[in-house]
């Protein structure tokens, strides 16, 4: 039996405070879509269960348009089961309140609740049968209890939070895995972290967190996805495989320009490390330059953007870069470059990054060039 196990979706997500009005609107619509195509897949794979650990939507208070449209896929894909469980953004409440609760949605509340997966009899729990177990719960407040669980059955369950060592927690979103060792877990479905992380719970569980389905902002780089379970009832045996489904990835591209003495040896530092990164032309990319500059070296914002803009589907640009003034190299300047160098070298009440600052802005006023580039 194959199943699916996904989180993080963040639909509805506003990301205006990090993409201009327009991409963030674009982004958004792709949230949505991928979860679509994810129903898809999972009717391609004739997987029987799609768990949603965690985040579907990024606020308690989506519009009704994204909840319909994610009402409407459930029922659309209705030989699935999906099991949602609500994250630290979200609201379990939310689906289905004016609409009626199709049987092939199973939601989670703050009590551990267990779901048997099969066909025919064994979804029905029959006795002496070797069932596969669905079995999550909220976040609560109180204490951390296990899940009751029979070991004789393949267990999977779902939970949305930070994993710690030790068997209490002290805040809601903490797992302490020492309450989730030795007590049956054949599959630790986790959400919350947004990139793919699979690690050893005992010897006979495995721990997962699936990551975001998509990246929403630079700090959600690499590759996103799911993961799939096939299950093996007769041997009890469960595999799983991390599958990258993002219809786009982010990347941070860093570009460190320190001994760059040319504007052209900049272009040339950004255009070798773009050309090394994985980013394709699908993909939306953050250049960032960093490094020591010298204060001459002005490479144009306006100018890079021109140039890379056009080869990715979003493009941003950010100069992180330190200026660097040699004053040493103008003490015996005699020059108006000298004398000012030497007064703002001796002046108090600035800290080295803002002597800098100030430095470079005067020289390059001085020298004619823009203050700042």
């Amino acid at each position: 039996m194959k199943i699916i196990h996904c989180s993080d979706l963040h639909l509805d997500a506003d990301l205006r405070s990090r993409f201009d009005a327009e991409s963030a609107a674009d982004r958004r619509a792709e949230l949505m879509n991928t979860f679509r195509r994810l129903c898809r897949q999972a009717r391609e794979f004739h997987a029987r269960a799609v768990l949603i650990c965690g985040d579907l939507f990024d606020t308690d208070a989506p519009s009704p348009s994204a909840v319909r449209a994610v009402e409407d896929l459930v029922l659309t894909y209705s030989e699935i089961l999906f099991f949602c469980l609500r994250g630290n953004h979200d609201s379990r409440s939310v689906l289905f309140r004016t609409r009626e609760m199709p049987g092939n949605f199973r939601l989670f509340d703050d009590h551990w609740s267990v779901w048997a997966l099969g066909s025919g009899p064994e979804e029905q729990g029959s006795a002496g049968r070797r069932k596969i177990c669905i079995i999550g719960k909220e976040a609560g407040d109180g204490p951390f209890t296990p899940p009751p669980l029979d070991p004789a059955n393949i267990n999977i369950v779902m939970l949305h939070g930070q994993v710690r060592e030790g068997i209490s927690a002290s805040d809601p979103e903490s797992l302490p895995l020492g309450a989730l060792r030795g007590v049956g877990i054949d599959y630790l479905a986790l959400g919350h972290l947004h990139s793919f992380r699979s690690f050893p719970l005992d010897q006979r569980g495995t721990a997962v967190y699936s990551g975001c389905l998509e990246g929403r902002g630079f700090d959600e780089c690499g590759e996103c996805g799911f993961v799939l379970l096939d299950t093996d009832i007769s041997s009890g045996g469960i595999r799983s495989r991390f599958i990258p489904f993002a219809s786009r990835n982010l990347y941070r591209v860093m570009c460190d320009v320190s001994g760059c003495v040319s504007d052209a040896e900049v272009y040339e530092r950004i255009s070798s490390a773009l050309s090394s990164s994985p980013a394709q032309a699908k993909d939306l990319v953050r250049l960032e330059l960093t490094g020591d500059l010298e204060y001459l070296c002005s490479p144009d914002p306006a100018l890079i953007r021109a140039e890379w803009e056009d080869r990715y589907h979003y493009f941003d640009f950010s100069d992180n870069t330190n200026p660097v003034v040699h004053s040493e190299d103008f003490l015996c300047d005699a020059t108006l470059k000298g004398e000012f160098v030497r007064i703002v070298s001796a002046a108090g009440g600035l800290d080295e990054p803002e002597r800098a600052a100030v430095l470079r802005c005067g020289l390059r006023a001085l020298s004619g060039e823009p203050l700042f580039p």
